[in-house]
Protein backbone atom coordinates (compact mmCIF):
# COMPACT_ATOMS: atom_id res chain seq x y z
CA UNK A 1 0.00 0.00 0.00
CA UNK A 2 1.01 3.60 -0.86
CA UNK A 3 2.41 5.89 1.95
CA UNK A 4 0.04 8.47 1.10
CA UNK A 5 -3.29 7.80 2.16
CA UNK A 6 -4.61 10.67 0.38
CA UNK A 7 -4.95 14.36 0.98
CA UNK A 8 -7.08 15.21 4.11
CA UNK A 9 -9.96 16.42 2.00
CA UNK A 10 -11.26 17.36 -1.06
CA UNK A 11 -11.73 20.28 -2.20
CA UNK A 12 -15.74 20.43 -2.10
CA UNK A 13 -16.98 18.47 0.92
CA UNK A 14 -15.90 17.09 3.93
CA UNK A 15 -14.67 13.78 3.75
CA UNK A 16 -15.95 10.49 5.82
CA UNK A 17 -13.44 9.93 8.75
CA UNK A 18 -12.75 6.14 9.91
CA UNK A 19 -13.34 5.27 13.56
CA UNK A 20 -15.65 8.27 14.42
CA UNK A 21 -12.79 10.04 14.53
CA UNK A 22 -13.79 12.79 12.13
CA UNK A 23 -15.74 16.30 12.38
CA UNK A 24 -17.36 18.74 10.23
CA UNK A 25 -16.41 20.93 7.36
CA UNK A 26 -12.69 21.32 6.23
CA UNK A 27 -11.56 24.83 6.25
CA UNK A 28 -8.81 25.35 3.41
CA UNK A 29 -5.44 26.67 4.62
CA UNK A 30 -4.32 30.01 4.12
CA UNK A 31 -2.04 29.76 2.01
CA UNK A 32 -3.61 27.39 -0.76
CA UNK A 33 -1.85 27.16 -3.51
CA UNK A 34 -2.04 27.03 -7.26
CA UNK A 35 -3.61 24.21 -9.24
CA UNK A 36 -1.11 24.15 -11.70
CA UNK A 37 0.29 20.70 -12.45
CA UNK A 38 3.91 20.55 -12.09
CA UNK A 39 6.46 19.46 -14.79
CA UNK A 40 8.44 16.60 -14.89
CA UNK A 41 11.51 19.44 -14.73
CA UNK A 42 10.06 20.87 -11.88
CA UNK A 43 9.53 17.60 -9.59
CA UNK A 44 13.08 16.49 -10.56
CA UNK A 45 14.77 19.80 -9.51
CA UNK A 46 12.40 19.84 -6.62
CA UNK A 47 13.56 15.94 -5.63
CA UNK A 48 17.39 17.06 -6.60
CA UNK A 49 17.20 19.71 -3.67
CA UNK A 50 15.99 16.99 -1.05
CA UNK A 51 18.43 15.91 1.89
CA UNK A 52 18.16 12.48 3.33
CA UNK A 53 15.93 13.94 6.28
CA UNK A 54 13.58 16.54 3.61
CA UNK A 55 13.07 12.53 2.27
CA UNK A 56 12.42 10.89 5.55
CA UNK A 57 9.83 14.21 6.59
CA UNK A 58 7.85 13.81 3.68
CA UNK A 59 7.48 10.11 3.63
CA UNK A 60 6.37 10.17 7.78
CA UNK A 61 3.82 13.07 7.08
CA UNK A 62 2.60 10.88 3.98
CA UNK A 63 2.20 7.75 6.73
CA UNK A 64 0.31 9.74 9.07
CA UNK A 65 -1.75 12.09 6.82
CA UNK A 66 -0.73 14.92 9.21
CA UNK A 67 2.21 15.62 11.49
CA UNK A 68 3.07 18.81 14.65
CA UNK A 69 5.97 20.82 13.60
CA UNK A 70 6.75 19.51 17.05
CA UNK A 71 6.89 15.65 16.23
CA UNK A 72 8.38 16.30 12.97
CA UNK A 73 11.32 18.11 15.37
CA UNK A 74 11.53 15.29 18.02
CA UNK A 75 11.74 12.59 15.14
CA UNK A 76 14.27 14.19 12.60
CA UNK A 77 16.34 17.00 14.57
CA UNK A 78 17.17 15.29 17.62
CA UNK A 79 20.66 15.29 17.19
CA UNK A 80 20.56 19.01 16.88
CA UNK A 81 21.73 20.47 20.34
CA UNK A 82 18.98 21.72 22.58
CA UNK A 83 19.29 25.44 21.98
CA UNK A 84 19.38 24.80 18.30
CA UNK A 85 17.14 22.74 17.43
CA UNK A 86 13.74 24.66 17.03
CA UNK A 87 15.48 26.98 14.92
CA UNK A 88 16.98 24.57 12.63
CA UNK A 89 13.75 22.10 12.57
CA UNK A 90 11.77 25.63 11.67
CA UNK A 91 14.72 26.79 8.94
CA UNK A 92 14.15 22.81 7.14
CA UNK A 93 10.66 22.28 7.66
CA UNK A 94 10.20 26.33 5.86
CA UNK A 95 12.38 25.00 3.01
CA UNK A 96 9.81 21.87 2.87
CA UNK A 97 6.87 24.66 2.85
CA UNK A 98 8.49 26.62 -0.28
CA UNK A 99 9.26 23.75 -2.51
CA UNK A 100 5.53 22.98 -1.87
CA UNK A 101 6.97 19.12 -0.49
CA UNK A 102 4.93 19.61 3.01
CA UNK A 103 2.14 22.27 3.46
CA UNK A 104 1.27 23.74 6.57
CA UNK A 105 -2.30 23.74 7.68
CA UNK A 106 -4.96 26.65 9.10
CA UNK A 107 -5.18 25.02 12.81
CA UNK A 108 -2.57 24.92 14.86
CA UNK A 109 -2.23 22.80 18.03
CA UNK A 110 -2.10 24.72 21.22
CA UNK A 111 -3.07 27.78 19.74
CA UNK A 112 -1.71 30.99 18.26
CA UNK A 113 0.53 31.63 21.25
CA UNK A 114 2.74 27.76 20.89
CA UNK A 115 4.61 29.47 17.95
CA UNK A 116 5.84 27.86 14.97
CA UNK A 117 6.48 24.57 16.81
CA UNK A 118 2.72 24.08 17.09
CA UNK A 119 1.66 24.61 13.09
CA UNK A 120 0.69 21.59 11.86
CA UNK A 121 2.04 19.83 8.03
CA UNK A 122 -0.13 17.76 5.61
CA UNK A 123 1.81 16.56 2.29
CA UNK A 124 2.20 19.34 -0.08
CA UNK A 125 1.44 19.00 -4.19
CA UNK A 126 4.72 18.14 -5.09
CA UNK A 127 5.53 16.40 -1.93
CA UNK A 128 2.15 13.96 -3.26
CA UNK A 129 3.81 13.71 -6.89
CA UNK A 130 7.35 12.64 -5.49
CA UNK A 131 5.15 9.58 -3.45
CA UNK A 132 4.29 8.35 -6.28
CA UNK A 133 0.77 7.51 -4.60
CA UNK A 134 -0.86 6.66 -8.08
CA UNK A 135 -3.68 8.93 -6.68
CA UNK A 136 -5.45 12.66 -7.59
CA UNK A 137 -3.08 15.47 -6.29
CA UNK A 138 -4.83 18.38 -4.79
CA UNK A 139 -3.79 20.92 -2.30
CA UNK A 140 -4.44 19.66 1.38
CA UNK A 141 -7.27 20.96 3.42
CA UNK A 142 -7.52 21.23 7.48
CA UNK A 143 -9.47 18.87 9.11
CA UNK A 144 -11.62 19.24 11.80
CA UNK A 145 -10.27 19.58 15.61
CA UNK A 146 -11.44 15.86 16.34
CA UNK A 147 -9.90 14.19 13.24
CA UNK A 148 -7.02 16.14 13.71
CA UNK A 149 -6.27 15.39 17.16
CA UNK A 150 -6.79 11.69 16.70
CA UNK A 151 -4.35 11.66 13.93
CA UNK A 152 -1.79 13.55 16.14
CA UNK A 153 -2.24 11.39 19.03
CA UNK A 154 -1.08 8.20 16.90
CA UNK A 155 1.69 10.05 15.31
CA UNK A 156 2.91 11.21 19.25
CA UNK A 157 2.88 7.62 20.34
CA UNK A 158 5.33 6.79 17.29
CA UNK A 159 7.30 9.42 18.39
CA UNK A 160 7.40 8.52 21.59
CA UNK A 161 7.99 5.03 20.89
CA UNK A 162 10.73 6.09 18.25
CA UNK A 163 12.42 8.13 21.55
CA UNK A 164 12.13 4.83 23.78
CA UNK A 165 13.70 3.10 20.94
CA UNK A 166 16.69 5.88 20.73
CA UNK A 167 17.21 4.96 24.00
CA UNK A 168 17.90 1.57 23.13
CA UNK A 169 15.69 0.87 25.94
CA UNK A 170 13.62 -1.43 23.31
CA UNK A 171 13.11 -1.94 19.50
CA UNK A 172 10.63 -0.32 17.60
CA UNK A 173 10.27 -3.13 15.25
CA UNK A 174 7.19 -2.25 13.52
CA UNK A 175 4.55 1.31 13.63
CA UNK A 176 1.86 1.21 10.74
CA UNK A 177 -0.67 3.54 11.06
CA UNK A 178 -4.06 3.34 9.07
CA UNK A 179 -4.48 2.69 6.78
CA UNK A 180 -1.37 0.37 6.39
CA UNK A 181 -2.56 -1.48 9.89
CA UNK A 182 -5.93 -2.40 8.13
CA UNK A 183 -6.92 -7.12 8.03
CA UNK A 184 -9.32 -7.38 5.33
CA UNK A 185 -10.98 -10.88 6.36
CA UNK A 186 -13.59 -12.80 5.19
CA UNK A 187 -16.54 -13.30 7.86
CA UNK A 188 -19.79 -15.85 7.83
CA UNK A 189 -21.03 -16.78 4.09
CA UNK A 190 -18.25 -14.95 2.57
CA UNK A 191 -18.87 -11.78 3.67
CA UNK A 192 -16.05 -9.06 3.36
CA UNK A 193 -14.50 -7.45 6.42
CA UNK A 194 -11.82 -5.15 7.40
CA UNK A 195 -11.07 -4.29 10.61
CA UNK A 196 -9.48 -1.04 11.41
CA UNK A 197 -7.23 -0.50 14.17
CA UNK A 198 -5.67 3.23 14.43
CA UNK A 199 -2.36 1.97 14.46
CA UNK A 200 -0.48 -1.89 14.67
CA UNK A 201 2.76 -1.78 16.75
CA UNK A 202 5.66 -4.44 17.05
CA UNK A 203 8.38 -3.65 19.91
CA UNK A 204 11.10 -5.98 20.50
CA UNK A 205 13.07 -6.72 24.02
CA UNK A 206 15.91 -9.14 24.46
CA UNK A 207 13.43 -11.77 25.65
CA UNK A 208 9.74 -11.03 24.03
CA UNK A 209 8.30 -9.39 20.97
CA UNK A 210 5.60 -7.42 21.69
CA UNK A 211 2.70 -7.00 19.07
CA UNK A 212 -0.56 -4.45 20.09
CA UNK A 213 -3.16 -3.41 17.86
CA UNK A 214 -3.93 0.21 18.97
CA UNK A 215 -7.54 2.18 19.47
CA UNK A 216 -6.28 5.87 20.01
CA UNK A 217 -9.66 6.54 21.82
CA UNK A 218 -10.29 10.18 22.36
CA UNK A 219 -13.25 10.33 24.14
CA UNK A 220 -15.62 11.70 22.19
CA UNK A 221 -17.28 7.97 21.19
CA UNK A 222 -20.04 6.50 22.61
CA UNK A 223 -19.18 3.62 25.00
CA UNK A 224 -21.94 1.49 22.92
CA UNK A 225 -19.26 2.17 20.05
CA UNK A 226 -16.37 1.00 22.11
CA UNK A 227 -18.25 -2.06 22.81
CA UNK A 228 -19.13 -2.80 18.99
CA UNK A 229 -15.53 -2.30 18.12
CA UNK A 230 -14.29 -4.55 20.51
CA UNK A 231 -16.65 -7.77 19.52
CA UNK A 232 -15.53 -6.71 15.81
CA UNK A 233 -11.48 -7.58 17.31
CA UNK A 234 -12.89 -10.96 18.78
CA UNK A 235 -14.71 -11.84 15.84
CA UNK A 236 -11.30 -11.46 13.77
CA UNK A 237 -9.99 -13.54 16.60
CA UNK A 238 -12.39 -16.20 16.41
CA UNK A 239 -11.78 -16.57 12.97
CA UNK A 240 -7.92 -16.90 13.23
CA UNK A 241 -7.12 -15.17 10.24
CA UNK A 242 -4.34 -12.72 11.81
CA UNK A 243 -3.09 -16.09 13.98
CA UNK A 244 -2.32 -18.33 10.63
CA UNK A 245 -0.75 -14.90 8.78
CA UNK A 246 1.51 -14.08 11.72
CA UNK A 247 1.51 -16.54 14.53
CA UNK A 248 0.65 -14.66 16.92
CA UNK A 249 -2.29 -11.94 17.89
CA UNK A 250 -1.87 -9.12 19.07
CA UNK A 251 -3.30 -7.50 22.21
CA UNK A 252 -5.59 -4.36 21.75
CA UNK A 253 -4.49 -1.55 23.85
CA UNK A 254 -7.32 0.97 24.26
CA UNK A 255 -5.12 4.50 24.99
CA UNK A 256 -7.55 6.83 26.50
CA UNK A 257 -6.83 10.59 27.50
CA UNK A 258 -7.57 10.11 31.05
CA UNK A 259 -8.28 7.56 34.40
CA UNK A 260 -12.25 8.83 34.11
CA UNK A 261 -12.42 7.83 30.99
CA UNK A 262 -10.30 4.79 31.32
CA UNK A 263 -12.60 3.07 33.86
CA UNK A 264 -15.68 4.10 31.97
CA UNK A 265 -13.72 1.58 28.89
CA UNK A 266 -12.78 -1.32 31.15
CA UNK A 267 -16.36 -1.57 32.53
CA UNK A 268 -17.61 -1.55 29.13
CA UNK A 269 -14.92 -4.61 28.06
CA UNK A 270 -15.98 -6.39 31.04
CA UNK A 271 -19.39 -6.80 28.97
CA UNK A 272 -18.17 -9.08 26.55
CA UNK A 273 -17.57 -12.65 26.45
CA UNK A 274 -15.04 -14.29 29.32
CA UNK A 275 -12.90 -15.48 26.14
CA UNK A 276 -12.95 -11.48 24.89
CA UNK A 277 -11.11 -10.35 27.94
CA UNK A 278 -7.80 -11.27 27.62
CA UNK A 279 -6.91 -10.08 23.90
CA UNK A 280 -8.11 -6.30 25.53
CA UNK A 281 -5.76 -3.31 27.53
CA UNK A 282 -6.46 0.30 28.35
CA UNK A 283 -4.13 2.83 29.61
CA UNK A 284 -4.48 6.39 29.91
CA UNK A 285 -1.83 8.24 27.45
CA UNK A 286 0.68 8.43 30.65
CA UNK A 287 0.46 5.32 30.87
CA UNK A 288 0.63 4.29 27.36
CA UNK A 289 4.11 3.13 26.80
CA UNK A 290 4.26 1.60 29.93
CA UNK A 291 1.47 -0.48 28.92
CA UNK A 292 2.99 -1.55 25.38
CA UNK A 293 6.45 -2.40 26.73
CA UNK A 294 5.25 -4.51 29.48
CA UNK A 295 6.27 -8.11 29.53
CA UNK A 296 3.02 -9.04 31.16
CA UNK A 297 0.81 -11.38 29.62
CA UNK A 298 -2.64 -12.40 31.29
Amino acid sequence: MSPLAGPLASSQVAQDTPNGAGSGALTPTKDKRSRRRLSARQLEAIAGQLTDRDRRALETVGRFGVMSGTQLQALLWAEVSPSARGRVARRGLARLVRLDVLQPLARRVGGERAGSASTTFAVGRAGQYLLKSGRRVRAAYTPGERYLAHRLAVAQLYVEAGNLAAAKEIELASFEPEPECWRPYMAGFGARQVLKPDAFVKLATAEYELSWFIEADMATEALTTVRAKAIRYHDYFRIGTEQAARGVFPRVAWIVPDARRAEAVRETLTQLPTDAHRLFAVATTAEALALLTSEARP
